[in-house]
Formats: structure tokens, sequence, C-alpha cells
């Protein structure tokens, strides 16, 4: 995935699922270039595994400051904290390099924001994510793809059991 994205231009990605900023540090380390949205409620939600609390997810959203502050600080990164769905109000379309989908992993959520943020990326940028190893995350991008006569690729970058689209 890091041969597709542009190393010399300006670059705007966003990150959906943003947790502590380790991915988001990941990506901003990886590529001056790039400028980067993160987009994350930081509240209590229903994951596949089980419930994660408002309290675990305000020390996730400390982390995740504490950690970026360089990159806010120097305007490389913004954080929408908002629910994707209400975030997507404030993008526009058409304008992204890549969109890094790691958030709620239930199939809903997944095809939900799979679907919504695919309209976000320009053409010829890329819709990528987390964990396409688990069911829901699986059954979702399969079914997306089916919709718009792609396929998705396997990828280990940025993180392992990553994928992602090109537009």
């Amino acid at each position: 995935m890091y041969s597709l994205i542009d190393r010399i231009n300006p670059i705007l990605g966003i990150e959906v699922g943003v947790c502590a900023g380790a991915n988001a540090k990941r990506l901003l380390d990886k590529f001056p270039n790039l400028t980067l949205i993160g987009i994350d409620p930081f509240e209590g939600y229903q994951d596949w595994w089980g419930f994660i609390d408002k309290e675990f997810m305000t020390e996730q959203e400390h982390v995740a400051i504490a950690t970026l502050d360089p990159y806010i600080t120097n305007g490389r990164f913004t954080l929408i904290p908002k629910y994707s769905d209400k975030a997507l109000e404030e993008l526009e379309d058409n304008k992204y390099d890549f969109i890094y989908i790691d958030a709620d992993h239930s199939y809903e959520w997944a095809l939900h924001d799979i679907t919504n943020y695919w309209n976000k990326v320009k053409d010829g940028g890329m819709l990528c994510g987390h964990d396409r190893s688990l069911d829901g995350i699986r059954k979702a991008l399969q079914e997306f793809t089916q919709t718009i006569g792609k396929e998705f690729v396997v990828t280990e970058e940025p993180q392992g059991d990553s994928w992602y689209i090109i537009k």
C-alpha cells in the first residue's frame, strides 16, 4: 500500500477510528507530505467482541492527543470528535488521497463506513482499512466490492491485516 501513496506532493488522508493514535502517528511519520484528519467520537460502543466503555475511550483520547500533539501543533493532524456518519457532513466528496477505516468492526458499521467514505476518495485514491480477517469486515468488503465491480487487495501496511481498494 505504501508504494501507491505519493511521497512528493502534498496528500490529504482520513483515518476513521483513531483510538490511541498509533496508526495516525505511523502514517504521519512515514509521509511528511501528509495532512491527516482523524475521526473518532471517543464514546463507548458495542464492537464485535464486546462492549468498549466510555472510560476506556476517554483514556484512549488522552493518549491520542498526547501522541499526536506535535502534528496537531504543526497543522498536519486535525481531529473531528464525531461518529463517522456525523463527520461525513464536514468532508468534501472526491477530495482525499486515502481513507483508512479502523472503527466499529461490526458488519453493519463496517459496510456503512466503507460505503459512505468511498465517495470521499478522489479518483485514483484508496479506500483502505484494518481487520480484514474479521467476519463482519470481510463480509462487508465482499458485499461492497461486488456492488462496485472491484476487488480489495490484502496488505500488511500500514499495519497487519489491512486491505485497500483503488478508486
